[in-house]
């Protein structure tokens, strides 16, 4: 009888494991003011209000957080009510790592992609950003009108490779967890729906599994009622 139950046991345990993949996070931390304290690991729940799935305290510069997952999601790293980057949870081992100037994201096929791409955006924004301040500072010195139009254009460049990169991307994951996730990040921009041409390029191939994202369906659903509108065809 023992026998019997320990093979159901062993046979049930065999099961749990084919339909769920196990995530192993280690974390390292060279930032003083984290030491000590709890970081939690969260995940968006039905109502999109973040839910903590696990916790970890920062012990001589380590953390760490494992669990088992039956389908890949996004996370987000909170230390108290703030957020310190996002993760996606996923099979196998990922590693982390703070410091007081950078935060790195490595192991995971999707991780890799995400954070590829977030430092692409973020070395392309600091350069728009510093453009910006460098045309600013370009009107108020009063310079000749070709040196005003060069750093204009330079901002419209830097501003079309963004928009080319955050398209290509969510173009490149349009049938995993980052597509719908980085398009409603996208077009948070907006101030209300609208399909641009953008948008159009992104959503013109896409996968009924995305466009059947409910988020995505509710803005796509407004966008091309408020293009009906603008295009008068009420």
């Amino acid at each position: 009888m023992q026998k019997a139950v320990y093979i159901a046991l062993l046979t049930l345990a065999a099961l749990i494991s084919s339909c769920s993949d196990q995530y192993n996070i280690m974390g390292n931390s060279s930032v003083a003011t984290y030491e000590g304290n709890v970081l939690y690991l969260k995940v968006a729940g039905t109502d999109q209000t973040m839910a903590s799935r696990d916790s970890a305290e920062v012990v001589h510069g380590k953390f760490g957080f494992e669990g088992i997952i039956d389908t890949v999601c996004m996370a987000q790293i909170y230390m108290g009510s703030h957020s310190l980057l996002p993760i996606v949870l996923e099979k196998g081992e990922i590693q982390i790592s703070f410091t007081e100037t950078e935060q790195t994201v490595r192991g995971g096929t999707l991780n890799e992609r995400l954070y590829k791409f977030l430092n692409e955006n973020a070395r392309l924004r600091n350069e728009l950003q510093n453009n910006t301040m460098h045309l600013a500072r370009i009107i108020m010195s009063g310079s000749n009108a070709t040196t005003h139009l060069q750093a204009e254009r330079k901002s419209a460049t830097l501003q079309d490779r963004i928009d080319r990169l955050w398209v290509n991307f969510i173009s490149n994951n349009l049938d995993n967890v980052l597509g719908p996730v980085y398009f409603m990040k996208y077009t948070s921009q907006y101030f209300y729906p609208i399909i641009t041409p953008q948008i159009d390029k992104i959503i013109k191939h896409a996968p009924a599994s995305f466009l059947n994202n409910p988020e995505v369906q509710t803005y796509l659903r407004d966008a091309h009622f408020n293009m009906r509108l603008i295009q008068g065809d009420f």
